[in-house]
């Protein structure tokens, strides 16, 4: 509210409205999947702040909605809305922003990247035209920026699939762990508190089976800024049905219940859901094999009696270990990486490499990351980038 405040009259520019569209959309993130994060900035005729607003919670009001809702039609005469999605066109959760917005006497809309969902994709634009509006695309400097707020949503519909990230905590030299498993604390607390959002911000979370069993993680979200958040769908990777350790012995099954773990065998993609009853432990079969290449999302259909629905994700994130990482980077199905690196070396001699396994054939076949983007951690970095 401070910051609407402070914005009330400034006259901005499109680049700079388009700018603060991104941030607002950025406060959506790990709210509103599988819908994209959308942010809207409202500018008067001459260009002076109004509002702005962003979509807040799956289910709920869009963008364009809550930024409108305290505007008075005498404010909207001649207005141009900046907002980093086409407006939908679709009925579905909510109504269509591009007929709500047709009957307001705004003169122009400005959207960041035409929406990729066939159920819009183009016809929000259309609907505003017909409507004697002004709608176009914009073509500043920020399109890296439009993208990478909703990359999730945008690999979904443009490739058919979830967005693939992976994590991973390492020493300046490269090393995940010692050789011994141990890693607890390569990263410190601040860079561990940023890994929770990410884990926020992503609907499944993938881990091998061995770094389940030696680290016992319980890869739940635990941030002051997501209370009482949904818990992710968690993917065990392993050829291996047994563990080394009981069930109860293990944190996930504390934090998760059966319905939220699934257990999927390397190279054919099969999935099985862990069901748990009284005195027996089992993998059961699911209906919907497919994580990777054959379904828009991936939707696993839960077979215990209490479940409430399938569940859809947009996106998982990888948290290892080696092998896991290394094999998703040598079959190139990874879109982002988030790298923590901290200040300390661990030894090739004592340490275990996160891509040790990843292989190239020669110096032209170097895995480059793309985009990169730093932010400090506390005393740890963090690098990120697309593949």
């Amino acid at each position: 509210m401070d910051e609407m405040i402070s914005l009330k009259g400034k006259v901005m520019s499109e680049e700079q409205a388009m700018k603060l569209a991104c941030a607002e959309a950025r406060r959506g993130a790990g709210f509103v999947s599988p819908n994209p994060q959308v942010g809207c900035v409202i500018l008067s005729s001459k260009n002076q702040f109004l509002s702005k607003g962003h979509h807040e919670k799956y289910g709920g009001s869009h963008a364009e909605v809550n930024a409108l809702k305290d505007l008075m039609p005498d404010q909207l005469q001649g207005a141009k809305i900046f907002v980093t999605l086409e407006p939908c066109a679709h009925e579905g959760k909510t109504p269509s922003c591009a007929k709500n917005i047709a009957k307001l006497p705004v003169a122009e809309v400005v959207f960041g990247l035409t929406d990729p969902n066939p159920l819009v994709a183009g016809q929000g634009a259309e609907i505003l035209r017909s409507a004697g509006l002004v709608a176009r695309e914009y073509q500043g400097d920020l399109k890296f920026e439009l993208e990478q707020v909703c990359e999730h949503f945008l690999i979904n519909f443009r490739e058919q699939r979830p967005f693939l990230s992976a994590k991973v905590a390492s020493s300046l030299d490269g090393q995940l762990a010692l050789k011994t498993g141990e890693s607890k604390w390569i990263t410190g607390p601040e860079a561990r508190l940023k890994a929770h959002e990410l884990r926020a911000h992503h609907d499944a979370i993938l881990v091998g089976q061995r770094t389940l069993e030696i680290d016992n993680p319980s890869l739940d979200v635990r941030h002051s800024q997501f209370p009482g958040h949904r818990n992710q769908v968690i993917v065990l990777l392993s050829s291996q049905r047994e563990f080394l350790k009981k069930p109860e012995d293990m944190q996930i099954f504390s934090s998760h219940s059966p319905e939220e773990i699934f257990f999927l065998k390397p190279h054919d993609n099969h999935y099985e859901r862990w069901t748990w009853f009284p005195g027996q432990q089992k993998w059961a079969p699911t209906q919907e094999p497919q994580i990777f290449e054959k379904s828009l999302k991936a939707r696993l259909d839960s077979n215990s009696s209490n479940a409430k629905q399938s569940k859809t994700w947009s996106s998982v994130l990888i948290e290892g270990g080696a092998q896991v990482l290394s094999s998703f980077v040598n079959e190139m199905r990874l879109d982002r990486l988030y790298l923590f690196q901290a200040p300390i070396l661990l030894g090739g001699a004592s340490g275990k490499a996160w891509a040790e396994q990843v292989k190239i054939k020669d110096m032209d076949h170097k895995v480059r990351l793309r985009q990169i983007q730093w932010e400090s951690c506390g005393s740890d970095l963090l690098i990120t980038g697309r593949f």
